[in-house]
Protein backbone atom coordinates (compact mmCIF):
# COMPACT_ATOMS: atom_id res chain seq x y z
CA UNK A 1 0.00 0.00 0.00
CA UNK A 2 1.43 3.38 -1.02
CA UNK A 3 1.66 6.56 1.01
CA UNK A 4 -1.71 7.74 -0.27
CA UNK A 5 -3.33 4.45 0.67
CA UNK A 6 -1.94 4.63 4.19
CA UNK A 7 -3.39 8.10 4.63
CA UNK A 8 -6.84 6.99 3.41
CA UNK A 9 -6.80 4.00 5.74
CA UNK A 10 -5.73 6.18 8.68
CA UNK A 11 -8.55 8.65 7.94
CA UNK A 12 -11.10 5.82 7.69
CA UNK A 13 -10.01 4.32 11.00
CA UNK A 14 -10.11 7.74 12.68
CA UNK A 15 -13.69 8.21 11.49
CA UNK A 16 -14.78 4.68 12.41
CA UNK A 17 -13.53 4.55 16.00
CA UNK A 18 -16.01 7.04 17.55
CA UNK A 19 -18.90 5.49 15.60
CA UNK A 20 -17.97 2.02 16.89
CA UNK A 21 -17.63 3.29 20.49
CA UNK A 22 -21.00 5.04 20.30
CA UNK A 23 -22.76 1.97 18.92
CA UNK A 24 -21.22 -0.28 21.57
CA UNK A 25 -22.20 2.15 24.32
CA UNK A 26 -25.80 2.37 23.06
CA UNK A 27 -26.07 -1.43 22.88
CA UNK A 28 -24.79 -1.84 26.43
CA UNK A 29 -27.10 0.82 27.87
CA UNK A 30 -30.24 0.40 25.78
CA UNK A 31 -29.93 -2.92 23.91
CA UNK A 32 -32.34 -4.64 26.27
CA UNK A 33 -35.04 -2.08 25.48
CA UNK A 34 -35.28 -2.80 21.75
CA UNK A 35 -36.56 -5.84 19.84
CA UNK A 36 -33.99 -8.71 19.79
CA UNK A 37 -34.14 -8.84 15.99
CA UNK A 38 -33.43 -5.11 15.77
CA UNK A 39 -30.56 -5.52 18.22
CA UNK A 40 -29.18 -8.33 16.03
CA UNK A 41 -29.19 -6.00 13.00
CA UNK A 42 -27.17 -3.38 14.89
CA UNK A 43 -24.74 -6.00 16.16
CA UNK A 44 -24.30 -7.40 12.63
CA UNK A 45 -23.58 -3.94 11.20
CA UNK A 46 -21.15 -3.26 14.03
CA UNK A 47 -19.27 -6.51 13.40
CA UNK A 48 -19.07 -5.62 9.72
CA UNK A 49 -17.24 -2.39 10.53
CA UNK A 50 -14.88 -4.19 12.92
CA UNK A 51 -14.10 -6.85 10.31
CA UNK A 52 -13.33 -4.17 7.72
CA UNK A 53 -11.08 -2.36 10.20
CA UNK A 54 -9.18 -5.57 10.90
CA UNK A 55 -8.71 -6.22 7.17
CA UNK A 56 -7.64 -2.63 6.49
CA UNK A 57 -10.17 -2.38 3.64
CA UNK A 58 -10.93 1.34 3.23
CA UNK A 59 -13.94 0.84 0.95
CA UNK A 60 -15.44 -1.80 3.25
CA UNK A 61 -14.91 0.48 6.29
CA UNK A 62 -16.90 3.33 4.73
CA UNK A 63 -19.61 0.97 3.45
CA UNK A 64 -19.85 -0.58 6.90
CA UNK A 65 -20.11 2.83 8.56
CA UNK A 66 -23.04 3.76 6.33
CA UNK A 67 -24.84 0.54 7.19
CA UNK A 68 -24.09 0.98 10.92
CA UNK A 69 -25.41 4.55 10.88
CA UNK A 70 -28.65 3.40 9.26
CA UNK A 71 -29.22 0.63 11.81
CA UNK A 72 -28.27 2.75 14.84
CA UNK A 73 -30.53 5.60 13.72
CA UNK A 74 -33.40 3.19 12.98
CA UNK A 75 -33.32 1.20 16.20
CA UNK A 76 -31.38 3.29 18.77
CA UNK A 77 -31.72 6.82 17.42
CA UNK A 78 -34.07 8.00 20.16
CA UNK A 79 -31.48 7.07 22.76
CA UNK A 80 -28.62 8.83 21.02
CA UNK A 81 -27.64 12.25 22.35
CA UNK A 82 -27.45 15.16 19.99
CA UNK A 83 -24.14 16.96 19.56
CA UNK A 84 -25.59 19.99 21.33
CA UNK A 85 -26.71 17.90 24.29
CA UNK A 86 -23.29 16.26 24.58
CA UNK A 87 -21.60 19.68 24.59
CA UNK A 88 -24.03 21.04 27.20
CA UNK A 89 -23.59 17.99 29.44
CA UNK A 90 -19.81 18.20 29.13
CA UNK A 91 -19.88 21.89 30.11
CA UNK A 92 -22.23 21.24 33.04
CA UNK A 93 -20.03 18.39 34.33
CA UNK A 94 -16.91 20.54 34.00
CA UNK A 95 -18.57 23.41 35.89
CA UNK A 96 -19.77 21.09 38.66
CA UNK A 97 -16.30 19.59 39.02
CA UNK A 98 -14.75 23.08 39.14
CA UNK A 99 -17.27 24.21 41.77
CA UNK A 100 -16.65 21.09 43.85
CA UNK A 101 -12.89 21.63 43.68
CA UNK A 102 -13.28 25.29 44.62
CA UNK A 103 -15.70 24.52 47.44
CA UNK A 104 -13.92 21.61 49.04
CA UNK A 105 -10.34 21.28 47.71
CA UNK A 106 -8.49 24.34 46.37
CA UNK A 107 -9.52 27.98 46.04
CA UNK A 108 -7.72 30.96 44.57
CA UNK A 109 -7.36 34.03 46.78
CA UNK A 110 -6.15 37.55 46.01
CA UNK A 111 -4.31 39.70 48.54
CA UNK A 112 -6.23 42.99 48.75
CA UNK A 113 -4.30 44.78 51.52
CA UNK A 114 -0.85 45.21 52.99
CA UNK A 115 -1.55 43.52 56.33
CA UNK A 116 0.69 40.53 55.53
CA UNK A 117 3.68 42.46 54.16
CA UNK A 118 6.46 41.31 53.78
CA UNK A 119 5.17 37.72 53.52
CA UNK A 120 2.52 38.66 50.97
CA UNK A 121 2.23 41.67 48.69
CA UNK A 122 -0.89 43.49 47.54
CA UNK A 123 -1.80 41.85 44.23
CA UNK A 124 -0.45 38.40 45.08
CA UNK A 125 -2.67 35.59 43.81
CA UNK A 126 -2.34 32.38 45.76
CA UNK A 127 -3.94 28.99 46.16
CA UNK A 128 -5.52 27.85 49.42
CA UNK A 129 -5.67 24.18 50.43
CA UNK A 130 -9.21 23.76 51.78
CA UNK A 131 -8.53 20.21 52.97
CA UNK A 132 -5.66 21.16 55.29
CA UNK A 133 -7.73 20.81 58.43
CA UNK A 134 -10.87 18.98 57.34
CA UNK A 135 -14.03 19.36 55.27
CA UNK A 136 -15.89 22.60 55.88
CA UNK A 137 -19.58 23.04 55.13
CA UNK A 138 -19.91 26.28 53.10
CA UNK A 139 -22.28 29.06 54.11
CA UNK A 140 -22.93 27.78 57.65
CA UNK A 141 -19.32 28.01 58.89
CA UNK A 142 -19.15 24.50 60.33
CA UNK A 143 -16.61 21.71 59.97
CA UNK A 144 -18.27 18.49 58.80
CA UNK A 145 -15.11 16.46 59.41
CA UNK A 146 -11.92 17.75 61.04
CA UNK A 147 -8.69 15.72 60.90
CA UNK A 148 -6.18 18.41 61.81
CA UNK A 149 -6.02 21.82 63.47
CA UNK A 150 -4.13 25.01 62.62
CA UNK A 151 -0.65 25.23 64.10
CA UNK A 152 1.10 28.33 65.35
CA UNK A 153 2.56 30.17 62.40
CA UNK A 154 0.10 28.85 59.81
CA UNK A 155 -1.15 31.44 57.31
CA UNK A 156 -4.87 30.84 56.93
CA UNK A 157 -7.76 32.22 54.90
CA UNK A 158 -11.01 32.57 56.83
CA UNK A 159 -14.44 34.15 56.68
CA UNK A 160 -14.24 37.45 58.55
CA UNK A 161 -16.28 36.98 61.75
CA UNK A 162 -17.66 40.51 61.48
CA UNK A 163 -18.80 40.19 57.85
CA UNK A 164 -19.58 36.81 56.34
CA UNK A 165 -19.19 38.15 52.80
CA UNK A 166 -15.49 38.98 53.26
CA UNK A 167 -12.48 36.68 53.42
CA UNK A 168 -9.36 37.57 55.41
CA UNK A 169 -5.85 36.14 55.46
CA UNK A 170 -3.70 36.27 58.60
CA UNK A 171 -1.16 34.24 60.57
CA UNK A 172 -2.21 32.04 63.49
CA UNK A 173 -0.42 33.31 66.60
CA UNK A 174 -2.21 31.56 69.48
CA UNK A 175 -4.24 28.37 69.77
CA UNK A 176 -7.20 27.33 71.97
CA UNK A 177 -6.33 27.52 75.65
CA UNK A 178 -3.23 29.65 75.16
CA UNK A 179 -2.91 33.10 76.69
CA UNK A 180 -1.64 35.93 74.56
CA UNK A 181 -0.50 39.45 75.30
CA UNK A 182 0.70 42.10 72.85
CA UNK A 183 2.63 45.10 74.09
CA UNK A 184 2.15 48.51 72.52
CA UNK A 185 5.47 48.11 70.71
CA UNK A 186 4.13 44.95 69.05
CA UNK A 187 6.00 42.37 71.12
CA UNK A 188 3.91 39.18 71.31
CA UNK A 189 3.87 36.95 74.39
CA UNK A 190 2.19 33.54 74.27
CA UNK A 191 1.84 31.51 77.48
CA UNK A 192 4.43 33.75 79.09
CA UNK A 193 7.04 33.24 76.35
CA UNK A 194 8.06 36.19 74.18
CA UNK A 195 7.99 35.48 70.46
CA UNK A 196 11.58 36.05 69.43
CA UNK A 197 12.26 38.60 66.70
CA UNK A 198 15.70 39.55 65.40
CA UNK A 199 16.10 43.03 63.83
CA UNK A 200 16.99 42.97 60.13
CA UNK A 201 16.92 46.70 59.40
CA UNK A 202 14.70 49.34 57.82
CA UNK A 203 12.38 48.21 55.04
CA UNK A 204 13.21 50.38 52.05
CA UNK A 205 11.06 48.72 49.35
CA UNK A 206 7.61 48.94 50.94
CA UNK A 207 6.19 50.48 47.75
CA UNK A 208 7.05 47.26 45.88
CA UNK A 209 4.59 45.41 48.14
CA UNK A 210 1.92 48.10 48.60
CA UNK A 211 1.26 50.18 45.45
CA UNK A 212 -1.42 52.35 47.08
CA UNK A 213 -0.05 55.22 49.19
CA UNK A 214 -3.49 55.92 50.67
CA UNK A 215 -3.52 52.44 52.25
CA UNK A 216 -0.83 53.38 54.79
CA UNK A 217 -2.59 54.90 57.85
CA UNK A 218 0.58 56.81 58.74
CA UNK A 219 0.79 58.36 55.28
CA UNK A 220 4.49 57.81 54.60
CA UNK A 221 4.30 54.56 52.57
CA UNK A 222 6.35 52.49 54.96
CA UNK A 223 8.76 55.14 56.14
CA UNK A 224 10.26 54.17 59.49
CA UNK A 225 9.23 50.52 59.20
CA UNK A 226 11.76 47.95 60.37
CA UNK A 227 11.83 44.26 59.41
CA UNK A 228 12.37 41.47 61.94
CA UNK A 229 13.15 37.78 61.46
CA UNK A 230 10.65 35.76 63.48
CA UNK A 231 9.99 32.12 64.35
CA UNK A 232 6.60 30.86 65.50
CA UNK A 233 6.00 27.16 65.87
CA UNK A 234 7.83 25.64 62.90
CA UNK A 235 7.30 28.69 60.66
CA UNK A 236 10.03 31.18 59.76
CA UNK A 237 8.91 34.58 58.48
CA UNK A 238 9.42 38.34 58.80
CA UNK A 239 7.36 40.96 60.58
CA UNK A 240 7.26 44.72 60.22
CA UNK A 241 7.22 47.16 63.16
CA UNK A 242 7.48 50.86 63.72
CA UNK A 243 9.01 50.44 67.16
CA UNK A 244 12.44 51.80 66.14
CA UNK A 245 11.07 54.86 64.39
CA UNK A 246 11.49 57.77 66.77
CA UNK A 247 8.16 59.33 67.70
CA UNK A 248 6.12 57.05 65.43
CA UNK A 249 2.99 55.70 67.15
CA UNK A 250 2.14 52.02 67.15
CA UNK A 251 -1.23 50.98 65.80
CA UNK A 252 -2.40 50.35 69.38
CA UNK A 253 -1.58 53.93 70.34
CA UNK A 254 -3.12 55.14 67.11
CA UNK A 255 -6.45 53.49 68.03
CA UNK A 256 -6.40 54.12 71.76
CA UNK A 257 -5.98 52.04 74.92
CA UNK A 258 -6.16 48.24 74.78
CA UNK A 259 -9.39 46.68 76.06
CA UNK A 260 -9.44 44.91 79.39
CA UNK A 261 -9.17 41.15 79.25
CA UNK A 262 -9.89 38.19 80.40
CA UNK A 263 -12.05 37.42 77.41
CA UNK A 264 -14.76 35.81 79.55
CA UNK A 265 -15.26 39.12 81.37
CA UNK A 266 -16.07 40.99 78.18
CA UNK A 267 -19.61 42.26 77.78
CA UNK A 268 -19.24 41.61 74.06
CA UNK A 269 -17.45 38.48 72.89
CA UNK A 270 -16.65 39.92 69.49
CA UNK A 271 -15.66 43.45 68.56
CA UNK A 272 -16.97 44.41 65.15
CA UNK A 273 -17.50 48.17 65.31
CA UNK A 274 -15.44 50.55 63.23
CA UNK A 275 -13.70 53.63 64.45
CA UNK A 276 -11.50 56.36 62.94
CA UNK A 277 -9.98 55.43 59.62
CA UNK A 278 -12.23 52.38 59.27
CA UNK A 279 -10.28 50.39 61.84
CA UNK A 280 -12.12 48.26 64.36
CA UNK A 281 -12.55 49.23 67.97
CA UNK A 282 -14.32 47.82 71.00
CA UNK A 283 -17.89 48.91 71.67
CA UNK A 284 -18.08 48.12 75.39
CA UNK A 285 -17.00 50.12 78.40
CA UNK A 286 -13.94 47.96 79.07
CA UNK A 287 -12.32 49.42 75.95
CA UNK A 288 -11.72 52.67 77.74
CA UNK A 289 -9.59 51.16 80.49
CA UNK A 290 -5.84 50.95 80.53
CA UNK A 291 -5.80 47.56 82.28
CA UNK A 292 -3.86 45.10 80.13
CA UNK A 293 -4.26 41.42 80.95
CA UNK A 294 -3.44 38.43 78.73
CA UNK A 295 -6.22 37.19 76.52
CA UNK A 296 -7.12 33.49 76.78
CA UNK A 297 -8.09 31.93 73.47
CA UNK A 298 -11.39 30.04 73.90
CA UNK A 299 -11.87 26.47 72.67
CA UNK A 300 -12.76 26.19 69.02
CA UNK A 301 -11.02 29.48 68.13
CA UNK A 302 -7.62 30.85 67.12
CA UNK A 303 -5.96 34.25 67.54
CA UNK A 304 -4.58 35.73 64.31
CA UNK A 305 -2.38 38.68 63.41
CA UNK A 306 -0.96 40.25 60.28
CA UNK A 307 2.81 40.21 59.76
CA UNK A 308 2.62 43.96 59.09
CA UNK A 309 2.05 44.59 62.79
CA UNK A 310 1.25 48.31 62.63
CA UNK A 311 -1.08 48.07 59.64
CA UNK A 312 -3.27 45.04 60.27
CA UNK A 313 -6.88 44.76 61.32
CA UNK A 314 -6.79 41.47 63.23
CA UNK A 315 -7.73 39.63 66.42
CA UNK A 316 -6.33 42.46 68.52
CA UNK A 317 -9.35 44.54 67.55
CA UNK A 318 -12.25 42.25 66.57
CA UNK A 319 -11.65 39.02 68.48
CA UNK A 320 -10.95 35.38 67.77
CA UNK A 321 -11.58 33.33 64.63
CA UNK A 322 -13.94 30.33 65.06
CA UNK A 323 -12.57 27.09 63.58
CA UNK A 324 -15.65 26.81 61.38
CA UNK A 325 -14.74 30.09 59.66
CA UNK A 326 -11.35 28.79 58.50
CA UNK A 327 -11.40 28.02 54.79
CA UNK A 328 -7.91 26.58 54.57
CA UNK A 329 -4.15 27.02 54.62
CA UNK A 330 -2.32 29.18 52.09
CA UNK A 331 -0.12 27.25 49.64
CA UNK A 332 1.89 29.27 47.11
CA UNK A 333 1.79 32.37 44.91
CA UNK A 334 0.83 31.59 41.32
CA UNK A 335 0.70 35.22 40.13
CA UNK A 336 1.73 38.59 41.52
CA UNK A 337 0.34 41.73 39.89
CA UNK A 338 1.67 45.22 40.60
CA UNK A 339 -1.29 47.54 40.02
CA UNK A 340 0.88 50.54 40.92
CA UNK A 341 2.26 50.62 37.38
CA UNK A 342 -0.84 51.62 35.34
CA UNK A 343 1.03 52.66 32.24
CA UNK A 344 3.27 49.60 32.02
CA UNK A 345 2.74 46.69 29.67
CA UNK A 346 1.00 43.66 31.14
CA UNK A 347 4.16 41.54 31.47
CA UNK A 348 5.94 44.44 33.17
CA UNK A 349 3.29 44.52 35.92
CA UNK A 350 3.99 40.90 36.86
CA UNK A 351 6.35 40.47 39.81
CA UNK A 352 8.16 37.56 38.19
CA UNK A 353 10.38 36.87 41.20
CA UNK A 354 7.36 36.06 43.37
CA UNK A 355 5.80 33.45 41.09
CA UNK A 356 5.79 30.00 42.63
CA UNK A 357 6.88 31.20 46.07
CA UNK A 358 5.60 29.10 48.96
CA UNK A 359 3.74 31.06 51.61
CA UNK A 360 5.24 28.98 54.43
CA UNK A 361 8.90 28.44 55.29
CA UNK A 362 9.53 25.86 57.99
CA UNK A 363 12.39 25.44 60.42
CA UNK A 364 14.82 22.80 59.22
Amino acid sequence: MGLGGNRRLSAARKRARPAVRQAEDLLVRFGARIDPAAKGEVVSALEGVKTALGAGDVVAIYDGLKALEVKVSEHLGKYRKSATREVVESVVVAVLIALALRTFVVEAFTIPSGSMIPTLAVGDFLFVNKLSYGVRIPFIDKMAVQWDAPAQGDVIVFVFPCDGSVDYIKRVVALPGQSIDIAQDGVVTVDGQVMGEVPVGPMKDYAAFEPRPEADPFGDLGGGLHAYDAVLGRQVFQTLHRREALGAPSITEFLGARPEQTWESRQRKQVCGTGPGGLAQSLDAAAQTTIRLPWTVPEGHVFVMGDNRDNSLDSRFWGFVPMGNIKGKALFIWLSWDSGRPWSRAWEKIRWGRLGQAVHRTVD
